[in-house]
C-alpha cells in the first residue's frame, strides 16, 4: 500500500505531556491540510539527545528556542509521507531504497561546466 505523500508547510517542536514531540502541517498532494507527528524515532535522530542535552533526564523548555530552527531547516518544503495509526496521523520521510546513485559525470553534468579555483 503506498501511504499518502504530501509537502511540509510548517513544523515546529512541542512539548506534550512533558515529552518532546515534532508536529508539522503537511499539505496532501490532495490540496488537504494534515496536522501530523514525526515517530519518536526519527525525533532522536532530527534532534540528538546526546548533543542536546548529554545525559541529563530533564531539559529547560527553552531548550525548544533552540531546536526550533533545527526542525524548521530540517522539514519545510521537504516530501513526506504520512499515516494513521490509532487515529493519529504520523509522517516521516521518504526511505534511503528508493534512491539509485549514479556515476558522478552523469549524476551532475551542470557541476562539470563550474571550473575549480586556480590553486
Amino acid at each position: 500500500m503506498k501511504r499518502p505523500m504530501g509537502t511540509i508547510q510548517a513544523a515546529a517542536p512541542l512539548v506534550q505531556g512533558s515529552r518532546l514531540k515534532v508536529v508539522a502541517s503537511v499539505r496532501m498532494d490532495e490540496g488537504e491540510l494534515r496536522e501530523a507527528q514525526l515517530p519518536d524515532r526519527e525525533v532522536a535522530v532530527m534532534l540528538p539527545r546526546c548533543v542536546l542535552v548529554a545525559g541529563a533526564a530533564r531539559a529547560p523548555v527553552s531548550l525548544l528556542d533552540t531546536m526550533r530552527p533545527i526542525v524548521e531547516r530540517m522539514c519545510l518544503g521537504r516530501r513526506a509521507r504520512t499515516w494513521q495509526f490509532k487515529e493519529k496521523w504520523f509522517f516521516s520521510f521518504q526511505p534511503w531504497r528508493g534512491v539509485r546513485f549514479l556515476e558522478d559525470e552523469t549524476a551532475a553534468p551542470a557541476a562539470a561546466e563550474v571550473t575549480p579555483p586556480p590553486p
